[in-house]
């Protein structure tokens, strides 16, 4: 409620102020300039009538642009004493006799005092309450005292619970610089500023011209008044006697600039020049560091309103930029980074590719604020992405329905390419400005989409693709807006597992309604994969279907069951990618099951009376004819030999009455002599000494097999590895 009643009160006398101010100024008035030199070049002290704990005075003396003061002589120390003894009792806040901080402290080494910013020792000292300073390391900062001991100085405690008021020392006085929508080009009031006289017991501000910036006590105030024209603006600090150093809300009492009486306007005052940006708390920081993404002021307020970029209110998104050249159309440069080739499916005729795209124009309409070098410090954020124009761009030859996108991952940055210009002093904060004319947006995203390629695979596996990647700008005809190629780079890896990467080209589409690139990229596909996983295996298979023309020739089913597995593991391990060289195993290994069929069955009729499929039949019944009597007579089954003559003979070993068995003589009458005939038999126990006299098998036959085969298989391989080569 006090608060309150406060504030009305002030609002009453600003408003009194205000009518005294209209009747006071009666001609224009210009600051001598004898006076601003003058006052610029000379040593001063100012005490700054407000209790700070040391690190605050310390940090204030830095903002206003001097140092915390400390008297070179005793002529000083005298006139900084009589300027402040009437706010002694206030500066002390009645806890003793010291009420003014001064700069310097003996924490090093103690009784050598030195300067808190340059840290070098003093060349005066004052003199000192009692016999010097006696606080031995518990006390090792420096006050002046009142009093008793009027000007005298002590040793105090360095501790926060202090607070006294503020000498600030300035070899030459700071040039201070105001800034804000009250500072047009028409603005009545100053841009700089420099320290003036006390007023109201605070340090005052002199325009270079006609503006005055003071403390009223009365209303409670900062009064930002030209003596020029009536026009003024308060500040009300918000907790008891503030200066206004830094960014504050100053309420305008005039008609200027196009702001209306009783607006509320940003000001900022500072010592911050060219190249500086201000902290809202009037600290100077570089103006590189403004939104770096690094807290350099000490409220933080240099990561605050990061916006780079500034889109005029009748600004449309849905317009494409005018071109900055004449009577041209707007070029958008085009750049693709491709990063890898996760999936090449030869059988499908597709690839996959996963890419960064990205486009660059320029929009005259647009103006960048505090552009860095370090690019990734100039990236828009999401909100003025959306407010602003960016081209579309369609990929013609993608499966599905591909455009560019402003999807999470995206970004657009500005690219300072141009000079900058110092922002006017309308600019609350210190801006540096980057025309849209001379420097660009570039939009970037990371996409991974499939395309479709035409394969010529005549010559696989020595065959090399060229794939493209087509690209269409759709946000307007080609006569309005072009693709400009600039870059095509792949930084992936060259060698995939069945392809290498070549070089990729880009060139522009022509004859089209909308402006296209086409980006090639030529896969070569590697011999070394295929000799692994196509040419070895499939040898290998041919080798052993030809080793069956050197198994026992009256094996049958052994040579044709390999030669048969052999056929089918190569038809089911392969079954895409059908070439000449697969297709040519499969002939050589059916030609090795044709010609151990046609070597086994040339040499006899089978369906004859005295062929070997009657034959078979019937030694079939004679072998069921001899079981029936085995059973009646209680002889033994009968077992087979071989002689060395290469005849059957057949051996029945009959029982004993008695039960004991009894061998039989080799000549004996029990062994007789069956004619010689073909059994099915497996391995090495019927191998004959010389196959020549074989004549159940086409011996002759089998010996042309071992030879042409391995001719056509040279013959081929000579023509084929010869044309690859060529």
């Amino acid at each position: 409620m006090a608060r309150q009643t406060g504030s009305m009160k002030a609002s009453v006398a600003v408003e009194n102020h205000a009518h005294a101010l209209r009747h006071q100024i009666a001609a224009v008035v210009f600051r001598p300039l004898e006076e601003v030199c003058f006052s610029q070049t000379r040593r001063t002290i100012k005490v700054f009538q407000k209790r700070q704990t040391l690190q605050r005075a310390l940090h204030f003396c830095r903002v206003v642009g001097g140092i915390l003061a400390v008297p070179k002589t005793a002529k000083e120390n005298a006139l900084v004493y009589e300027a402040s003894r009437d706010q002694a009792e206030y500066c002390s806040g009645n806890v003793g006799f010291s009420y003014l901080w001064l700069g310097a402290n003996d924490q090093a080494v103690e009784r050598t005092w030195r300067y808190w910013e340059s840290e070098t020792p003093l060349t005066w000292e004052n003199t000192w309450r009692g016999t010097g300073p006696n606080g031995g390391a518990m006390e090792n900062c420096l006050v002046m005292l009142y009093g008793v001991y009027p000007g005298y100085w002590s040793d105090i405690a360095c501790l926060d619970t202090y607070s006294f008021c503020v000498p600030c020392e300035f070899d030459e006085l700071p040039v201070m610089y105001l800034k804000g929508p009250a500072l047009c080009e028409s603005s009545p009031f100053n841009q700089k500023y420099l320290l003036g006289e006390m007023h109201d017991g605070q340090p005052s501000l002199k325009g270079f011209f006609h503006t005055d910036i003071y403390w009223n006590s009365t209303m409670g105030v900062w009064i930002l008044q030209s003596i020029k024209v009536a026009a003024w603006a308060v500040w009300e600090p918000k907790r008891g006697v503030h200066y206004p150093l830094g960014t504050h809300q100053w309420k305008v009492m005039s008609v200027l600039c196009g702001l209306e009486v009783g607006t509320i306007a940003n000001l900022t005052l500072s010592v911050c020049g060219q190249g500086m940006f201000t902290c809202e708390d009037g600290t100077c920081i570089s103006l590189q560091k403004r939104c770096d993404l690094r807290v350099d002021c000490p409220d933080q307020s240099d990561e605050y309103q990061c916006s780079l970029i500034d889109v005029p209110q009748d600004y449309q998104n849905n317009i494409p930029p005018q071109s900055t050249a004449l009577n041209q159309s707007l070029a958008i440069h085009f750049t693709i980074n491709i990063i890898s080739f996760p999936s090449v499916a030869t059988q499908d005729l597709t690839f996959v590719t996963t890419f960064q795209l990205l486009l660059r124009w320029r929009d005259p309409r647009l103006s960048y604020l505090n552009l860095k070098t370090d690019r990734t410090l100039n990236i828009i954020s999401e909100d003025n992405k959306k407010r602003i124009w960016t081209p579309r761009v369609f990929f013609s030859n993608a499966h599905g329905n591909v455009f560019t996108n402003l999807n999470q991952g995206s970004r657009v940055e500005c690219v300072q390419e141009g000079s900058s210009v110092v922002g006017g002093p309308h600019h609350t904060r210190e801006v540096n400005i980057f025309s849209g004319y001379e420097n660009s947006l570039e939009m970037g995203q990371l996409y991974s989409v499939t395309y479709s390629c035409d394969f010529e695979l005549l010559m696989f596996p020595f065959d090399a693709q060229v794939c493209k990647m087509k690209f269409m700008l759709v946000s307007a005809s080609a006569s309005y807006m072009t693709l400009v190629p600039t870059l095509a780079n792949y930084t992936g890896k060259t060698s995939l597992i069945e392809y290498s990467i070549g070089h990729l080209t880009m060139r522009t589409l022509p004859n089209e309604e909308f402006s296209s690139i086409a980006v090639e990229v030529r896969f070569m596909r590697r011999y070394g994969f295929y000799l692994l996983t196509l040419y070895i295996p499939t040898t290998l298979l041919m080798l052993i279907a030809y080793a069956t023309l050197y198994f026992n020739p009256d094996d049958f089913n052994s040579r044709i069951v390999v030669a048969l597995t052999s056929l089918l593991v190569l038809s089911s391990l392969f079954t895409q990618l059908v070439d000449v060289w697969l297709f040519f195993s499969i002939v050589m290994i059916f030609n090795v099951v044709m010609l151990q069929t046609l070597a086994d069955f040339s040499q006899q009729a089978i369906l004859n009376k005295g062929g070997r499929l009657a034959k078979a039949f019937k030694k079939i019944r004679k072998f069921l004819r001899e079981l029936g009597n085995n059973k009646d007579t209680g002889v033994d089954t009968p077992v087979q030999d071989l002689r060395t003559s290469g005849d059957i003979i057949t051996h029945i070993k009959a029982a004993e009455e008695d039960g004991h068995e009894k061998p039989w003589a080799a000549n004996g009458n029990n062994w007789h002599r069956e004619e010689p005939s073909r059994l099915p038999v497996y391995g090495r126990a019927f191998r004959r000494k010389n196959w020549s006299e074989n004549k159940d098998v086409n011996m002759s036959l089998m010996m042309f097999s071992r030879i042409i085969l391995p001719v056509i298989f040279c013959i081929f391989n000579a023509c084929y590895w010869g044309a690859a080569i060529v």
